[in-house]
């Protein structure tokens, strides 16, 4: 049976690669990953979580990195670089597996470099239509870079480089869920998502929290994320409305099936949810992560502003009444909105799960 490391910051699309892979049944999957959260924290981190739940051999990846904010961590995690490239060199050499598989972030670097060291071939998959520096990085000693968006292909070299689209799960259609409590919030016709990411946006969360009579007329469910930076999750458990539901995370599943139902969705704009948002054709209000690497998520929540799919908030010019005026715009032209993303779903690539698996399947 043959080993494959899959490893880096971007659960959603490994986890695509997972199921098609399991699918196969001539592979081992092996994932190396971070524990926790973020940097601090004490809750386990969305893949630590998932992955295990599935029953794949997870390895802890102590690496650092140099964060973009100062913060009493940062020279902690700074300190913590070396021991990732050790910890990946000691795995590898355990492991030695036939593929690394890396979706980027700070904790592929160290993985994809080891793996050169070795012999060991790596290939990368980009979500974002402007590629992290982990990835860039990691662009030097990979084989092969399969890429979202046709913009992308600036930053690499040609004869590396593939676009394939972004990697979804099969329930990305689901409009049914697991979980009881989402159940009678999926029935109704006014309901906003409000999400964050896996970790979850600090910022996005006090938006909620200091203005949820701004909402009162529609049905919230809030995804927190995992963090519980500052104690955001147990600020959310203790609210106490029939139209407000909050969870810290949901699979991909579940936020499959309560992206269908939305109305609206008003998040972050990171690779993978701007990639469902078109795919689901989801009108939404987009506030990017100032701070993102290379402004990353204003580029990436741009590509669905000129499709005339969502409208964009800069977070510094957000303002209670901001907010209001621009849910009821795109509440007055929904259908405008819904004909623009059905325009747009229809340029984007298909079947890109399959296709990075029989990449794979080809070259082991």
């Amino acid at each position: 049976m043959k080993k494959i490391i899959i490893c880096g910051g971007h659960l959603t699309p490994a986890l695509a690669l997972i199921d098609e892979l399991e699918k196969l049944k001539n592979f081992q999957i092996i994932f190396f990953g971070r524990k926790f959260a973020t940097e601090g924290a004490k809750n386990q981190s969305a893949e630590y979580r998932v992955i295990t739940e599935k029953k794949i051999k997870f390895f802890v990846i102590t690496a650092g990195r140099f964060q973009r904010k100062f913060t009493r961590f940062t020279l902690f995690s700074i300190l913590k670089v070396p021991i990732g490239f050790i910890q990946s060199l000691i795995y590898l050499l355990m492991i030695r597996p036939k593929l690394i598989v890396s979706f980027g972030g700070y904790l592929s670097l160290p993985v994809v470099f080891c793996g050169w060291l070795l012999g060991i071939d790596s290939i990368s998959h980009e979500q974002a239509s402007v590629p992290g520096l982990a990835t860039k990085i990691n662009s030097l000693f990979v084989k092969k870079i399969f890429l979202s968006w046709r913009n992308t292909l600036d930053f690499f070299p040609k004869e590396k480089t593939k676009i394939i689209g972004n990697l979804v799960r099969k329930s990305i259609d689901s409009t049914k869920t697991k979980l009881k409590s989402l159940e009678p919030f999926l029935k109704k016709t006014n309901l906003i998502l409000i999400a964050g990411g896996n970790q979850g946006s600090h910022f996005l969360n006090q938006l909620v929290f200091e203005n949820l009579d701004l909402f009162k007329t529609f049905s919230i469910i809030h995804q927190t994320g995992t963090a519980n930076y500052k104690g955001d999750l147990d600020k959310a458990r203790k609210i106490k409305r029939v139209n407000y539901l909050s969870i810290d995370y949901l699979d991909p599943a579940d936020f499959s099936a309560v992206l269908n139902k939305a109305k609206i969705v008003i998040s972050r704009s990171g690779a993978n949810t701007v990639w469902e948002l078109a795919l689901c054709k989801k009108p939404s209000i987009l506030i990017p992560l100032p701070i993102s690497a290379s402004n990353e998520q204003l580029k990436n929540a741009q590509i669905l502003r000129d499709a005339g799919v969502a409208k964009i908030i800069n977070q510094r010019d957000v303002t209670p009444q901001r907010l209001k005026e621009v849910i009821s715009e795109v509440l007055v032209n929904y259908s405008k909105y819904q004909k623009a993303a059905d325009k747009f779903q229809k340029t984007l690539p298909r079947n890109s799960t399959a296709k990075l698996a029989e990449y794979i399947l080809s070259y082991t």
